[in-house]
């Protein structure tokens, strides 16, 4: 499964919870090997969840690490996602709004608005493995955010999570204000659909058009993201077998290759510059972590020749591969 990427904002609505609980975020960065407000830029890779949670749970001494720091999360955090609410006609069309434009909180995250009758249903589904506490968390995060957006008139009716171990239902019901059914088939907050049609004192469709405009140019530019690490992906997974050409990628990705050319070239890169920067580091990598021989180096970098490859090192670094490597040795 390619690698999938959440947004920073998710990481800082955290540790402003972390704050407000009187933890020092710096600390749980530390445990993670990060400097002091050592946050990454724009996205970082969802599989380090696990490891977030793992440190905070550990700094904070809490068990239930998602479910304890929901209590401290803000209403309201700055998000593109608020503001299309906040200019929509009603928190139900503001809703609507929002969810077109989830993925630019996470890639993982997947959700729809399900109404019957007087019952309205939010479903989430979380596209890759993830620890309890976040789903703990966000939704906390979500009934602390449809309360601020509709001044206290949001109500949980109940919420449904997939995991089937977590906190006392107590618990659950005095951070949510509503019961939690554990082990469900889906995750899901039930509430009245009478709030969809409540207005929103702070309308405007001038700021709710331009609010869409950002969130489409936002959205654009993670799909090109994601593009780019998808073509990564293959080339260095093709130069292990045969050799990673444009068109062998692109019909891994069901796509013509003029298509993909297109493509990577609106993203800003070219599909050789990105198979060269590929050869480059792995071969940097395998001379100074690795005594791989030449010979073998040769073979995994995807050159069918020692002299080709070691005439394409000199030009990358300024040095033989020999020279790097003993220099890098010592």
């Amino acid at each position: 499964m390619r690698d999938l990427t959440d947004d920073v904002a998710l990481l800082r609505l955290v540790l402003e919870a972390l704050r407000s609980s009187g933890v020092d975020p710096d600390r749980v960065l530390a445990r993670l090997g990060l400097p002091p407000g050592g946050l990454p830029a724009g996205r970082y890779p969802h599989a380090a969840q696990a490891p977030f949670w793992a440190a905070a749970s550990a700094e904070c001494g809490q068990e239930h690490i998602g479910l304890y720091l929901a209590r401290f999360l803000p209403p309201f955090s700055g998000l593109l996602l608020e503001y299309l609410f906040l200019s929509s006609a009603t928190f139900g069309e503001g809703l609507r709004h929002a969810l077109r434009y989830l993925r630019l909180l996470s890639e993982t995250l997947h959700a729809q608005l399900q109404v019957d009758g007087t019952q309205a249903t939010l479903v989430l589904e979380l596209g890759a493995p993830v620890p309890r506490h976040f789903p703990e968390m966000f939704a906390g995060a979500v009934i602390r955010l449809f309360g601020g957006l509709t001044e206290g008139a949001f109500r949980p009716h109940g919420l449904q999570l997939k995991h089937a171990d977590g906190a006392p239902s107590e618990l659950y019901a005095e951070v949510y204000g509503c019961p939690v059914q554990l082990g469900a088939e889906r995750y899901a907050l039930q509430f009245d659909a009478a709030v969809l049609d409540r207005a929103s004192r702070h309308a405007a469709p001038d700021l709710l058009r331009i609010h869409e405009a950002l969130a489409r140019r936002q959205l654009s530019e993670v799909e090109r993201l994601d593009l780019v690490r998808q073509v990564r992906g293959l080339i260095a997974e093709l130069l292990l077998e045969e050799g990673a050409t444009l068109e062998q990628v692109s019909s891994r990705l069901q796509m013509p290759a003029r298509r993909l050319r297109e493509r990577l070239a609106l993203a800003g890169v070219r599909f050789n510059d990105l198979v060269t920067d590929h050869r480059c580091r792995l071969a940097k990598q395998l001379l100074l972590d690795t005594d791989e021989r030449i010979e073998v180096i040769v073979e995994r970098t995807g050159f069918s020749e020692p002299s080709t490859f070691y005439r394409a090192f000199k030009r990358w670094v300024g040095e033989t591969p020999v020279e790097f490597r003993k220099r890098g040795k010592h």
